[in-house]
C-alpha cells in the first residue's frame, strides 16, 4: 500500500523475549490520525490496513470505543480489516491478527499470556478503568483460552500521567478516593494495582515513562488539546517470528 511508514513506539522487551509479538504505539505526526470519527471513513480504513501491513499483518482488528467495559473475542478465523461490535476492548488467540485500539490520554492496556501466546488490547480510560475492564480482560482470556493470571504479562502504554490528570469528585469516588471538589489520578497506577490485586506477578506488570499531555510533540493529547487532538493506534499482535 502507497504511503510512507508510520512513525511508532514498540515495545522491543516483549519482542526480544517472545519473538513474533508486536507491540507498540504510533506518534503523533502529520498523516497519522487514527481518529476513526476525524478521519473519512475510506482514508481512515487505509491507514489500519497500511499499519498492520507495515508491523507485517494481513489482518488487522478494531473497535468502535463506548469509554465502557465491555471486552470482544475476535474471530480467529476473520481476514482482513473488521470490527467486531461496540467495545473497549479486543482478545485473541491467533497469529497474524493485529488488534487496534485508538487513544489519546486513556491508557492502552496490553496483556500477553507467555503461555497460550492469547492477547488482548483494552482501551482504559477513567470509566473503564473504574468498571472493571481489566478485570474483563484477564477473566476472558481465562474462560476462552485457560490463561492463568500468573501467566501474564500486562504493560500500561502511554497516556496522561498523574501529576496532569486533574479530576473532579465523581472520578475520585470511582476510584475509591474521598470525594473532593478537585484532585488528582494516575490511572496507571490504578491499574497497575488492580493486576496485582488479580493475581498477575509484580514483575510481570510494566508501565510506560510517556506522558501523552507532557509530551504534545509526540503524542495527542485530549487534555493538552482542550478537546481537538486527533487518535494514536495502540496495536498488539503475534506473528511468525523472522
Amino acid at each position: 500500500m502507497a504511503g510512507e511508514p508510520f512513525p511508532v513506539y514498540l515495545l522491543e522487551s516483549w519482542g526480544t523475549e517472545f519473538p513474533g509479538v508486536v507491540a507498540g504505539i504510533t506518534e503523533a505526526a502529520p498523516g497519522a490520525d487514527f481518529s476513526a470519527t476525524r478521519t473519512e471513513a475510506c482514508s481512515f480504513h487505509e491507514r489500519l490496513e497500511q499499519l498492520a501491513a507495515q508491523l507485517g499483518f494481513q489482518s488487522v482488528a478494531w473497535t468502535r470505543q463506548l469509554h465502557g467495559c465491555e471486552v470482544r473475542r475476535v474471530d480467529p478465523l476473520a481476514v482482513g480489516l473488521f470490527a467486531p461490535g461496540e467495545a473497549d476492548g479486543l482478545y485473541v488467540c491467533r497469529r497474524g491478527i493485529l488488534l487496534l485500539v485508538m487513544v489519546a490520554d486513556c491508557v492502552p492496556v496490553y496483556l500477553f499470556d507467555s503461555a497460550g501466546h492469547g492477547t488482548a488490547l483494552l482501551h482504559a480510560g477513567w470509566r473503564g478503568a473504574s468498571a472493571g475492564i481489566l478485570g474483563r480482560g484477564i477473566a476472558a482470556l481465562g474462560e476462552a483460552y485457560g490463561t492463568s493470571p500468573r501467566e501474564l504479562r500486562v504493560h500500561l502504554g502511554p497516556a496522561i500521567c498523574g501529576e496532569c490528570y486533574e479530576v473532579g469528585g465523581e472520578v475520585l469516588q470511582a476510584f475509591g478516593h474521598a470525594r473532593q471538589l478537585g484532585g488528582k489520578v494516575d490511572l496507571r497506577e490504578e491499574l497497575a494495582g488492580q493486576a496485582l490485586s488479580l493475581g498477575v506477578p509484580a514483575d510481570a506488570v510494566t508501565r510506560s515513562s510517556w506522558c501523552t499531555r507532557c509530551h504534545l510533540d509526540r503524542f495527542h493529547s485530549h487534555r493538552g488539546s482542550q478537546g481537538s487532538a486527533g487518535r494514536m493506534a495502540a496495536f498488539l499482535g503475534s506473528r511468525e517470528a523472522n
